[in-house]
């Protein structure tokens, strides 16, 4: 009994001296945590949007896009071909001759053609040009109304009622003239006349002469006084048919100015149809080159190839690149945040960003308003200074760059965010 005893005192473990790592195991703790406190107030964690990017110039590559299903009936430039803008790149199959178009485009856009034959509208004009169904119609009128302004001018059926009123104005005038002596000396032979008879009337009063003399006097008075009347009546409406034949005249010119002015507004009004027939026909038919560039091909390998509404055939790649731009679209959250002169990081997908760095870049301005997509965002323009990434490599800008953008919102310490989760608790 006295072997199993043990020495109380001894194995109590409270008389035990604590160990080293438990004796200064507190201060480490405690050490250690006031360590990641000026760490944490330290290191600062920045507060982003995330959103996609397109980088581009602010002249950006030109797609051309077909406006209808069809074939390509000739390709005029290979790849990297360099072109001016209007050039023709490709033609679309139609039942239409491209040049016939182009000859009467040309003849359409010179001055107004005076044409005063027949023959010679033909020349300029002529009727055996391919230009399809819709550009027949109007060329049809066009020919039709320019045949009528011939006509006017040249079948001279006013022209011949013209010459008849001048001739009969002419005519007027000379009986008018003849007329006018005539009276004159009718007035002379009735003045004698008058004298003539007041002497006969002295006489007859003194019985000089008889009663019968004197009557007879009077008579041939009374007879030059009529004829004189008669020829006065003669010389007003001479003048009136004088005045009415000028009118006549004056009415006529004027009609034939205002036809002829209308039938010349009917071919400006079909000149002007028709021209607008040709731009549509080249709107979906003829594929142009809006600017000067080189050119790429998309969806396109060769002629007699199909090509359906909206394919993105053609590329125009501008000479000149001007100043960067990226375009970005972000989230609903936090947008609000987003300011002017923001820090941007741009991770592009052409470039990985672990290999080649990221891009730096600033906010320019952000879209008053979301866009009405199914997902509402907004559009954040950037200023790229360089295309000089974070790792001193340079990027090449072929015709677009994509990839994620991240705008810096404001730059905080960890502690401070660690303080934001408990800001709810401390105001309520």
């Amino acid at each position: 009994m006295e072997n199993r005893k043990y020495n109380s005192s001894g194995s109590n473990p409270l008389n035990i001296e604590p160990g080293y790592l438990l004796r200064r195991g507190t201060a480490y703790m405690f050490g250690f945590f006031f360590l990641v406190l000026i760490l944490a107030g330290i290191i600062s964690f920045n507060q982003v949007v995330k959103g996609s990017v397109t980088l581009t110039s602010k002249n950006p590559p030109v797609e051309i896009k077909v406006k209808r299903d069809g074939k390509l009936s000739a390709i005029f430039y290979k790849p990297g071909d360099s072109i001016v803008a209007g050039d023709i790149v490709a033609v679309l199959d139609n039942p239409a001759s491209q040049k016939d178009i182009t000859f009467l485009k040309e003849r359409l856009g010179k001055d107004f053609l005076k044409v005063l034959s027949l023959e010679a509208l033909l020349t300029e004009f002529p009727v055996n040009l391919s230009l399809g169904t819709s550009l027949q119609a109007a060329y049809n009128r066009f020919l039709e109304e320019y045949h009528n302004l011939i006509l006017e001018n040249t079948l001279g059926h006013n022209q011949i009622m013209e010459q008849g009123l001048l001739q009969n104005i002419n005519n007027q005038r000379s009986i008018l003239n003849s007329k006018e002596e005539e009276f004159q000396l009718m007035e002379n032979s009735l003045s004698i006349s008058t004298e003539n008879i007041n002497r006969h009337r002295q006489l007859f009063e003194k019985g000089v002469i008889s009663k019968f003399d004197l009557e007879k006097v009077e008579l041939e008075f009374t007879e030059k006084n009529r004829q004189y009347s008669l020829l006065k009546q003669q010389m007003i409406q001479l003048q009136a048919d004088k005045s009415r034949a000028k009118s006549d005249l004056e009415i006529l010119r004027s009609s034939e100015e205002r036809k002829l002015s209308l039938q010349e507004a009917e071919l400006v009004f079909a000149k002007q149809n028709l021209l607008n027939e040709i731009s549509e026909w080249e709107d979906i038919n003829i594929i142009k080159s809006p600017v000067a560039g080189r050119l790429s091909y998309n969806q396109v390998w060769g002629v007699h190839q199909n090509v359906e509404e909206g394919d993105v055939v053609f590329t125009i790649v501008p000479f000149m690149r001007k100043d960067l731009l990226g375009k970005c679209i972000v989230p609903v959250q936090n947008s609000g945040q987003i300011n002017k002169g923001q820090k941007v990081y741009l991770k592009l997908d052409n470039y990985p960003y672990r290999e080649w760095g990221m891009i730096k870049a600033s906010v320019k301005s952000i879209s008053e308003v979301p866009s009405r997509a199914e997902v509402p965002a907004y559009i954040v323009y950037l200023d790229v200074d360089s295309l000089v990434t974070s790792y001193g490599k340079e990027l090449i800008l072929h015709q677009e760059l994509i990839g994620t953008a991240e705008i810096v919102l404001e730059e905080v310490t960890l502690l401070k965010r660690i303080f934001y989760q408990f800001r709810q608790l401390w105001t309520t």
